[in-house]
Formats: structure tokens, C-alpha cells, sequence
């Protein structure tokens, strides 16, 4: 967490697991049960409510000590809030941005809605949570991880709609590495090479994904990726066509679009 230019570095691995708690809650009590239940999983020592009061004072005193004045840890008899603008919260700015694209998307304004994505997804700096320990930590670095990615889709999605299939499949092989066994990704890397004339590299990239998962998982790929060879095999029209309808759907997803959309020609 910074303040301009001034961050706020704690070596304390309980501080580091309340000040999280807190700020994936903003503006709302977080139960002292819970945080007792982040810090140390399921195994508390005595104290532990005491521990998590000192954690709570510790913090008010470094935001203090940083110059925060904007930002305050609030007690309840039950537990902590912390009060703040949740503008300042990259997670918060990120999912309104995504939000924000689902709209355009519905109005049929794709390229409005991937450079919001495009916005959302410059927030990211790195992976969520890194160093802060515990289980739970683990379990909502993974959720917010798991969130990018999907913006991450949704972006590539849209670029290949307004027809730049070329210029996305380099961040698709970075992801396709990084996530090997995300299906979507790879069916995103066959089309977009299938698009940008490269149809040899999309088989290519279909005969290395079902070897990668026989190998590692024991599974062939499924019907949608084996599907969406053939298409390819037979130069299907339908591969080149775009993938999001233009009317109005505002109860839909990017992710609801690309599964009614994108790839319907291989269901």
C-alpha cells in the first residue's frame, strides 16, 4: 500500500494478513473471528483476540506515520472496518472498469469496451497478495487472479473482433505458457492464428495442447477445442465472422457472449 510517494511496508505477517483482510472489505466490518481465522487458519493460540487488537493499533499507527489522514481502521465491538474512498482501491477501480465493458459490449460498442479492459487490466501490477501468507490469502489471491484472467479473455475477445486477431497472439502464447491447462486461452491462440492467416500454427497449437494434456492430466481436450480443429481443418466461414452480437443484451457477460458467440460454430 502506498500514499503518493510513501509506502507502507510491514514485516509483520500478521499486520500483513489484517491490513489485507480489511482492505478486501472496504468499508465493511470484517468480524475479529475472521481475521483470527486468516491469520492463523485453524489453529489460534491464546490471545488471539488480543493479537489481532494490537495488529489493528499497530496499523492506525503506521498510516499515520506515512501521512494517511483519508484512510481509518474503525473498531466495532465485533471487529474492524476500514473506512476509505474506494476509489484509491485498484481492485475496486478494476471490477467497475469490467463492469463498465459488459455495458459497451451490450450496446454493441466493442472497441469502446476493449480499451476499457485494456484500462482495467493496466491496473494490475503483479501478482495479488504476493508474500502475504496463509490460507486464505492464498484462496483470494487466487480469486482475484482468476478475475484478471478473465478480463484478460474478454480483452483478447473483443480485440479479435475489430480485427486485430495479429496483434494479440503474442500475449497469447505468454498466457497459454503461464496457463497451460486454460482451455479458452488455448481455443483464443488457435483462432487468432487461424484469423491472421498462420492456419498451420493454429493446428500446430491444437496438436500441442492435446499432447499436453494427455501427458500431464490423462485427458483429451474437450468437444469445444476438438471442435474447433475440424472447423479449421475445413476452413469453416463462420471461424472468420464476429463473435459478439450488436443488439443491446444487458444481463449478459463477456464470458455468457463468448460461449453463445465466439466459438458456436463448433457446438
Amino acid at each position: 500500500m502506498r500514499n503518493d510517494d510513501r509506502h507502507l511496508h510491514l514485516k509483520s505477517p500478521r499486520q500483513q494478513v489484517v491490513l489485507a483482510s480489511l482492505l478486501l472489505n472496504p468499508n465493511r466490518m470484517v468480524p475479529v473471528e475472521s481475521l483470527i481465522k486468516a491469520v492463523w487458519d485453524d489453529r489460534p493460540p491464546d490471545g488471539a483476540r488480543h493479537q489481532i487488537q494490537n495488529c489493528a493499533w499497530m496499523l492506525r499507527r503506521r498510516l499515520r506515520d506515512i501521512g494517511v489522514r483519508d484512510i481509518e481502521i474503525v473498531g466495532y465491538p465485533a471487529g474492524y472496518a476500514m473506512h476509505i474512498d474506494e476509489s484509491r482501491l485498484d481492485a475496486t477501480v478494476f471490477d467497475r472498469q469490467v463492469a463498465e465493458a459488459q455495458d459497451l459490449v451490450g450496446a454493441g460498442e466493442v472497441g469502446p469496451a476493449a480499451q476499457r479492459l485494456r484500462s482495467a487490466l493496466s491496473l494490475w501490477q503483479g501478482p495479488p497478495l504476493s508474500g502475504v501468507p496463509g490460507r486464505i490469502m492464498q484462496r483470494e489471491a487466487a480469486h482475484l487472479t482468476e478475475r484478471r484472467l478473465s478480463a484478460q479473455e474478454d480483452w483478447i475477445d473483443l480485440e479479435m473482433e475489430i480485427g486485430r486477431s495479429g496483434q494479440v497472439t503474442a500475449e497469447l502464447y505468454r498466457l497459454v505458457d503461464d496457463q497451460p491447462f486454460r482451455e479458452r486461452l488455448r481455443a483464443q491462440l488457435m483462432l487468432a492464428l487461424h484469423r491472421s492467416g498462420r492456419t498451420a500454427e493454429a493446428l500446430a497449437a491444437y496438436r500441442q495442447t492435446r499432447q499436453t494434456f494427455v501427458d500431464e492430466l490423462g485427458l483429451e481436450p474437450s468437444p469445444v477445442l476438438k471442435g474447433l480443429e475440424q472447423a479449421i481443418l475445413r476452413s469453416d466461414p463462420a471461424l472468420l465472422q464476429t463473435a459478439y452480437v450488436r443488439e443491446p443484451a444487458p444481463h449478459r457477460g463477456l464470458r455468457d457472449e463468448y460461449r453463445a458467440r465466439a466459438y458456436g460454430v463448433m457446438t
